[in-house]
Formats: C-alpha cells, structure tokens, sequence
C-alpha cells in the first residue's frame, strides 16, 4: 500500500514540470469554481460570455465558408455563361433570305436554340448599387437592374443617399463614330424628376419611346412630359413646355423646351418620338414599322443631338430590340454582313435581358430581311419630281428602268393565307370572279339580325367589335379588310354587289357604321352586268334595313349621292355618301387621271378627324368601302392613291411600294400591273406640283370641278362639295371616331403572331 501510495512520487518527472505549480493550479480552479457556485449571477454571466464567445467564433467560421462558396460558386457560373454561348457566324447580306427561312423552318426550332443558349444575366457584373435599400423604389421589376460597371451615374445630391441613381444603361455603338445610347425602364412617378435630371446632365436632344403609358389596362409607363391642357410642366428643377404636336398612325412627334432653374443657360430643344403600334401582346406584324420609326428617328439625330435616350416599359424587351435592329442595319450597309446573334450577346453584357423573347430575337431578322430585300423606298415630296425622274430613267433602252425593276421586286403573296369560307360550295356564287376571293384572316363578316338585336342595347360602337370566325356566327360576303394610312381597318375592298347579295351589302354598311362608299364601275357595259344598282329612287327596304336617296350632284367625270340609312327597327339613321367615277372600266388607267384625283380630295373631307392621342393608330374604326366589278384592279388602285395622299398631307412623305405590298398582301389582284404602280407615282406628283424649288400642297383641285344638283341645287356646295370636317357635330364626331375594332384587331394579331414571332412572308 505505501508502495501504491508513493509511485508518482518516485516516477521521472518531464523537464519543465513542476508538481507543485500543477497543484496549485488545479487548486486556483478549484476555488474559482467554488466562488461561482457561491455567485450563482457571476456563474450565468460567466457562462453567457462563453456562449457568446462561441457563437461569435462560430459565426465567423459559417461566413467565412459561406463566402468562400459563394465565390466558387459565382466562378462556375460565369464559366457556365460564357460555356453555353454557341459559336454563330455573322451573315453575308446575299444569305439574309435563305438563313431566315431555314432557322424559321420546323416552328423556328433553330431560331429558339439559338436564343435560349443566351445568358439572361451575365452573372460577373455586380449590381450592388440597384439593390440598396435607398434604391429599390426606383426599380419597376425586381429581377430588371443595371450591371454598377455602365450604368447612368446621375450627379449627387447632398444628404439625400441613392441621389445619384437611376436604372439606366450605357450601351455601346457598333462602330466608334456612332452615336452612343442610352437604355432605361420608362420612369415611374417617383423617377420623372431623375429622368430629366437625366437628360440635362447627359446632354441628349432626343428621346425614343417604344410603349404607351397604358396597355391593356396596366401601367407601363408615368407621363413624364405636360398634359394636352398644360403645355409646360415642371420636374424637380427642370421645366418642360410642349411647343409642338405630330401625330401620325404610327407615333407621335413632339417638340420640347426644356430649362433648368438653377442654371442661367438658354435651355434645349427635346424631340420626343413615341411609337405607339406596338401590340399589347406579341411583336409588331410588319417590320417596315420599325424601319420607318429608325428612319424617323435617324432623320432627327445629328453629331451634336448628344447620346439618343430609348425605353420602353422594362427597358430591355422592345428598347433591346429596337437597338439590335438599328445597330444591324448599321453594321448591313457597312460591312455587307450581320451578326445577329453575337451583338445581342453584347447587348446583354451591358444590360440584362435585352432583346427579351424569341419573338424579338426573330423580328430582328425579319426587319433585317425586308430591308435587304426591298431596301428604302420612302420619298420626301419635296424630292418627288426630281426622285421620279430618276427613276423612269433608262441607261439602255432594252433594260428596265428603277421604276420597272422596284415593281418587279414587289412580293406576289399569292396562297399565302387561306380562303376557305369564300370557296365553300354554298358561297361560290355570291363570287362575281372566282380567282378574286378574300382571305380568311381579313374577311369582313356580317353579323345575323337576330345577333344585332341582342347587342341593341349595349353600345353599337362597341358590339361591332366582336366579329366571330365561326360560320353560325356570320354570313358571308365578298369583302376584305384593308389596312389604310390611319389604321388596319381604314377600308374595305369588296366586289360589286350581284342581285342576290344587294342586302347583304347594305347590312355590312350598317353594321360597320360606313360613311363613304366609292363605286368605281358602271351598272352595265353593254348587255353585261358589272354591278347590281343597289339603291333607288325611292326609299327601298333590304332585310330591315332602309335606304333613301337625299340629294344628287353630277360632274362631268363622277356623281355623288347622299343616302339616309335607317334601322327599320331601332330607328338609327346614318348618312351615306356615294361617290360613283366613271369612264373607268375595263381601262388600265382612268381616262381622266386628274378628275379622279379630284374625287379623292373631295370625299376627303368627309372623313372623320383624327385625334391626338398616344392610341391614335386605331382611332378610325369607321373604313370607307370601295368597290370596282370584282373588288381587285381598280379597288386597289383607289385604296392605295387614298393611302399616299394622306401620307403626304400628314408627313410630307409617300411610299409607294410599301402601300402596294400591303395591298397585295390584304387581298388578291391589287396592282398588279406596271401601268397602274406608275399611274400612282404620276397622280400623287400631279396633286403636288412644285413651284420655285418646293411642292406646292394643291389640296383643293375639287374646287375646279362643277356639279349639277338634281335634286337641290341650291344645298349643293354646302352639303357636298365644301363641306368642312370641323362642322361636323361633337356627338357626330365622337360617334364617328369611337374605336369598334379592338377585339377583332385582337383576332388578327392572334392570327399573325406564332409563338416564333410574325408569319411574315418573305418572297
């Protein structure tokens, strides 16, 4: 036992260990521990120290791990963006065509490989700065945010954090002796005052907008500019007055003062360009749109314009694709080759999500197609008679000259679209010529009577919209919609009425609220029908509906008559005024080119107003019907001089071989001769002749024709001939220019649009 007892004495001791401090040391705890049993608050303040310690440690140990795999997370991701990019080489201009319809082929297959293998973020730019606490507010879309390397950095304001802010980007040009751009979300209520901070700083002269403030109900953009009652507005420190309005089918143009109240400096003069046929849903149908916008838009810019600020609601979808199309063309005229899919890459490198959707990714193309297919054919009118010139030219006499080679180029669309209803076996003889039958996608239907009076007592206006495919729904008449210079339901080409479809004729008037008609044919030519004589004498009765002739005036070239058509049932009076050209049968060209041109001034003023507002594309729901024997040659001729004349009394511009195009794709046998494109040239040249360098507007030829009244002579000029729009009554005009169309325009669009984009054809 004392041998037990006395071995640790006896054991070798380590160097540097010393029993006796080990004892006192374990002596020392044995007291501390002794003194914390007996302060039981010093022993829990002791032990929360201990957890804190800890947790402390531990936390430190978690961010450190957390920061270190966030990092190699971040890392693999940015190997991931640049590893899922596809090598895609760049266009040659002369495969444009052929690259378009082979990715668009197999329901775009290629086309959406090619655009989902595109990062919608580029995850090595930091957004830090979109994300602060003091900047959210000033983000529409929380997943839409300016990389910090290019965005806009607005000058500070002291004491107030984030002053420096706004979500916008720079985006660089394509070439070094470009103008720069610049990108943003429209601005919300609480950013207008940072928008115009915005353009002061940077200098810029014009802006592009590519919504409107409301789509479908939402909002998508603040009105950053003054009200129509109120020309100047004021945001923050920056006064904005409107000097000048322009509305056209397709945007509106406003000039702008701006000046700044802290600054002595004369101010600056804004252009402020708003397209506003984008549809609430989908792309634009036609590409020409956005060419014609970029024309407009590049007409305005200068070397001194400073960098052109563009948004639509996002700042990415429609903005991404108006830059990819203008920058396109831009590096197409340069270099003879595009690379599409490598500079929408780069426009994602400097903001995320540009070019949003396939449908825009595809548009591109598309616009990119069309111009290199038909390439520009706007003229100025002040350029008309010496551009004509040019183009009738011939270097050699056996070759075509432009003008012949610019129709050939023109696409034929023929079986583009089909045309069952017109040839179903019980519709066939309501045909007058059976290769001239309207397409399904624009066909007009006429609603049953039985219908019509269920919707009595909801607004006509608004009733007349819902225009079902179905056959149960409609009958059947030959008659297409025709897109005019206001809208794409301005006209309706149709055939002459036969004996059997008189009363649906009339009814179609009716129910689409027509306030001119246009007969361009004779009743018979010899023993030969052309057209049914739809009206009488007398007041004469078809299927409900009353028509009675009021007043009569004749001119050597064309007569005009004024209807009163009356619901036999409700009651409901519209006044109707025909316009019949004669001496224009089986002729390629009238045989009095100027009367005709008269006649097209003329019912000119019996069109409705046009108002000025950010929907004014669709304003006129009221079309003017025209007609020749078969609804094609001479029907589209008149449709398409109407179209040009209002082009050039509004913008100074016409278009021939656009209007033509849009014509042929609306309904067959529209221009198709070399006679006839050229007879459009010369008729729009005649109405503006210039006169010491400048094209005279020579707006009121009508005022050399003389009528015959024989009726009441005496009402003549005021009823027919001088009749001024702006007579018309405020409950007439609002009648008149109530929008009836958006749920069949709807229809069109669903028609038009794919999951890939526009069907567009490109021949």
């Amino acid at each position: 036992c004392e041998q037990t007892c006395m071995c640790p004495l006896n054991m070798p001791s380590r160097p540097g260990l010393q029993w006796g401090s080990y004892t006192g040391k374990l002596k020392w705890i044995y007291s501390f521990l002794s003194w914390l049993t007996d302060n039981s608050k010093a022993l829990i303040i002791f032990l929360a120290f201990l957890i804190i310690v800890t947790s402390v440690a531990l936390l430190l140990v978690l961010y450190k791990i957390y920061n270190l795999h966030k990092d190699s997370l971040r890392r693999s991701l940015v190997k991931d963006d640049e590893k899922q990019l596809l090598n895609i080489e760049p266009i040659p201009a002369d495969l444009l065509l052929e690259n378009y319809k082979r990715k668009i082929a197999d329901e775009g297959r290629l086309f959406l490989d090619e655009f989902q293998s595109i990062p919608r973020i580029f995850s090595k730019f930091s957004i830090k700065e979109a994300r602060k606490n003091c900047n959210q507010n000033k983000n529409r879309y929380i997943d839409i945010l300016p990389y910090d390397y290019n965005r806009v950095e607005l000058s500070e304001i002291m004491g107030e954090p984030g002053s420096d802010y706004i979500n916008a980007s720079y985006i660089d040009s394509l070439k070094e002796s470009s103008y720069q751009r610049l990108c943003l979300l429209g601005p919300k209520d609480e950013t207008t005052d940072d928008f115009w901070r915005m353009i002061w700083e940077q200098k810029a002269t014009i802006i592009v907008m590519v919504t409107r403030c409301e789509e479908g109900n939402r909002n998508k953009c603040a009105q950053y500019w003054p009200s129509m009652e109120d020309d100047t507005a004021t945001f923050g420190d920056i006064v904005v007055k409107i000097n000048e309005i322009k509305t056209c089918p397709d945007y509106i143009i406003q000039k702008l003062h701006i000046t700044n109240r802290k600054e002595k400096t004369s101010g600056r003069d804004i252009t402020h360009i708003q397209f506003t046929s984008w549809p609430d849903h989908g792309v634009p149908e036609d590409p020409h749109l956005l060419l014609k916008l970029r024309r407009r838009v590049n007409a305005l810019s200068n070397f001194f314009s400073g960098p052109i600020v563009i948004h639509c609601s996002a700042g990415v979808g429609r903005t991404g694709t108006y830059i990819g199309i203008d920058a396109m063309l831009e590096g197409l005229d340069a270099e003879g080759r595009v690379d599409v899919y490598g500079y929408v890459v780069k426009l994602r490198r400097q903001r995320c999500l540009m070019v949003q959707v396939e449908a825009q990714y595809i548009l591109i193309h598309q616009a990119l197609v069309e111009y290199n297919q038909f390439g520009e054919t706007e003229v100025p009118l002040s350029e008309l008679h010496t551009y004509l010139n040019y183009l009738k030219r011939r270097d050699q006499p056996n070759e075509p000259s432009l003008l012949e080679a610019e129709f050939q180029r023109l696409p034929t669309y023929k079986g583009w679209r089909t045309q069952n209803t017109g040839n179903r076996g019980e519709n066939k003889s309501k045909n007058r010529n059976s290769k001239v039958i309207p397409y399904d996608f624009n066909r007009v239907p006429i609603k049953h009577e039985e219908e019509k009076s269920k919707e009595s007592e909801h607004d006509s206006d608004e009733s007349s919209d819902e225009d079902s495919e179905s056959e149960e729904a409609s009958r059947y008449i030959n008659a297409s919609f025709i897109s005019g210079y206001w809208g794409p339901r301005a006209m309706i080409a149709t055939q002459a009425p036969m004996q059997e479809t008189v009363t649906d004729f009339w009814q179609m008037v009716f129910q689409r609220k027509v306030k001119i008609i246009v007969m361009l044919t004779e009743l018979k030519e010899g023993d030969q029908e052309l057209c049914a004589q739809y009206w009488g004498e007398q007041k004469q009765t078809y299927d409900g509906i009353e028509v009675e002739m009021k007043d009569i005036s004749q001119s050597s070239s064309y007569t005009i008559r004024v209807f009163d058509v009356t619901h036999a049932k409700r009651k409901e009076i519209q006044t109707v005024y025909h316009y019949q050209y004669h001496g224009w049968n089986d002729t390629d060209v009238p045989e009095n080119p100027k009367d005709l041109v008269s006649m097209t001034l003329n019912l000119r003023k019996k069109l409705p107003a046009k108002p000025v507002t950010e929907d004014n594309r669709y304003s006129r729901s009221v079309p003017i019907v025209i007609h020749c024997r078969d609804g094609s040659q001479q029907t589209g001729m008149f449709c398409a001089l109407l179209t040009l004349v209002e082009s050039a009394e509004v913008e100074e511009v016409i278009d021939v071989f656009q209007v033509v195009k849009s014509l042929r794709r609306s309904r067959l046998g529209m221009v198709t001769s070399f006679e006839h494109y050229q007879f459009l040239y010369d008729s729009v040249a005649t109405i503006y002749p210039p006169q010491n360098g400048q094209v005279k507007k020579n707006s009121k030829q009508e005022d050399k024709v003389e009528f015959d009244n024989e009726v009441e002579k005496a009402d003549q000029e005021a009823n027919l001939v001088t009749i001024d729009p702006t007579s018309v009554t405020p409950e007439a005009r609002k009648d008149s220019e109530a929008c009836e169309d958006s749920k069949f325009a709807d229809c069109i669009k669903g028609t038009e649009n794919s999951t890939n984009g526009p069907t567009t054809p490109v021949l």
